[in-house]
């Protein structure tokens, strides 16, 4: 018989080495998106508290100094679908970069400002470079990423928006501690010079070809920006002039209809928004910080006016909220990668709800600890629903709308910021007042603050049925 031949043990596939350079790419391009958020995320929490300090350095009282943080929103919100789209033409990447330059420069502008007017044209100059971070980030990590690491990849770019968000105040503190209110601007500098030299090199999105590239819908976009303006300026009248953005929100609003039915590549994509995938997604996202900045917004002012806490007691509460989101982002991100965003993102709105319950049976007296357990839940919940919610938008648009649907995502957001706060002190302050005439200070607040928990309890339960809603529509095509 003849010796059995021996066989040479096979050889385990070797990575090739172009795809070890786009594995390597991928997390690079995540760490550069990641550094801008960021830099604007700091830049915008700790700008408030030096607010006070702005305030008094140009002898203006604060209806004027609010200018500063309302005209850099008021940019970013109406801006951010149209970079979404050139985007999407050009190559994310490039808006991107493009960004960080314009962000850096408008920062230095801003801390050279000598009047309010310089301040508040620089910070327009800032606004519009956020506007392309923010436009784009979340497309090129899209077009980045595969489907199954989409989810953990969004998550670390909401646990760096939760970190900017918490580190805001205290960087901001300590910056006001030793140096002038100028230096919050310039911090942003090296950190956006180091961003753009890493994206220069590292940052790369296909873009399509010139032939199938639609026109720019301007016209939209300036209309766009002028019923965003109008919203804004309308739920935020500090100069009691409302009604006259509110009547410029009703004349714009129908023109801007018209105009986006007949342009070929309109700015309110009408094909987009009919896959209910990517709207109810959004109103998802809209509903759901609505509830949040409703009663986030009112919190600090329960602590102070009615517990009497210090402030600094204050500022560490309130860090517990993002700081629970920045925890459960990522890991909610990974998890819905395994299991589906769909399955996770029910029961993210159950914790949020459970949250709001808890905290409706705050009392007069302080009790830090029930407190601190409803701030930690509504961040627990924040954090399971916002990364999986805005992975299944993403992938409903696909990679040819990562752009736009990134910006559409930014601006539902920014306006539930406005439209939120300003709903609560809407419904809070009358209520407090009615409640006055028949009981306690201490009585009416406490009950006027419960109306507004349990209004933003029934907003979150919305969001819940609308994601069981989601469950039974057919899923988009793996892009």
């Amino acid at each position: 018989m003849q010796p059995a031949e021996k066989t040479a043990p096979r050889e385990q596939p070797q990575e090739q080495p172009e795809e070890q350079g786009r594995r390597h790419k991928k997390w690079i391009s995540l760490v550069v998106i990641s550094l801008g958020t960021l830099m604007s995320g700091v830049n915008a929490s700790s700008l408030n508290v030096a607010n006070p300090i702005i305030s008094e350095y140009f002898n203006i009282n604060l209806d004027y100094v609010q200018l500063v943080t309302t005209t850099y929103l008021l940019v970013v919100s109406a801006l951010m679908l149209l970079l979404g789209r050139i985007g999407d033409r050009v190559g994310g990447h490039k808006i991107y970069l493009a960004g960080l330059v314009v962000f850096s420069a408008g920062s230095v502008c801003c801390g050279l400002s000598g009047s309010l007017a310089a301040l508040l044209l620089s910070r327009v100059l800032q606004a519009m470079g956020a506007a392309m971070l923010m436009a784009t980030g979340a497309g090129i990590i899209v077009n980045v990423f595969p489907l199954s690491q989409r989810g953990m990849a969004l998550g670390i770019n909401v646990l760096v928006v939760g970190i900017g968000g918490m580190c805001g105040p205290s960087v901001g503190g300590l910056i006001l501690t030793y140096f002038t209110w100028q230096v919050i601007f310039f911090v942003n500098v090296p950190l956006g010079l180091l961003s753009l030299l890493v994206g220069l090199r590292y940052l790369r999105v296909p873009a399509p070809p010139a032939q199938n590239r639609p026109p720019l819908d301007i016209l939209g976009a300036a209309l766009l920006g002028a019923l965003i303006s109008s919203l804004i300026f309308f739920f935020n009248d500090n100069f009691h002039i409302g009604r006259w953005f509110g009547l410029v929100f009703l004349l714009v609003l129908p023109v801007f209809v018209l105009v986006e039915r007949r342009h070929p590549a309109p700015l309110w994509d009408s094909g987009l928004l009919a896959n209910p995938r990517f709207s109810l997604g959004n109103l998802v996202t809209f509903l759901s910080y609505c509830a949040n900045m409703a009663v986030g917004y009112l919190l600090p002012f329960f602590l102070v006016e009615l517990w009497k806490l210090p402030v600094g007691t204050v500022g560490l509460l309130m860090m517990i909220s993002p700081l629970c989101m920045a925890i459960t982002a990522p890991l909610s991100g990974a998890l819905s990668d395994k299991i589906g965003a769909l399955r996770l993102m029910p029961a993210a709105l159950a914790v949020f709800i459970a949250a709001l319950l808890l905290l409706l049976f705050l009392g007069p007296a302080p009790s830090l600890l029930h407190f601190a357990a409803g701030m930690a839940l509504m961040g627990c919940g924040m954090g399971m629903l916002n990364t999986p919610n805005n992975s299944e938008i993403m992938t409903a648009a696909g990679r040819k709308y990562a752009g736009y649907a990134g910006g559409f995502i930014a601006t539902n957001r920014n306006l539930a910021f406005c439209i939120g706060t300003a709903a609560a002190t809407g419904v809070f302050m009358p209520l407090r007042q009615h409640f006055a005439l028949t009981a306690p200070y201490a009585d009416a607040y406490l009950l006027a603050l419960k109306c507004v928990v349990a209004a933003a309890a029934v907003v979150s339960l919305l969001s819940l049925l609308i994601c069981l809603r989601l469950k039974t529509v057919q899923p988009p095509e793996t892009v």
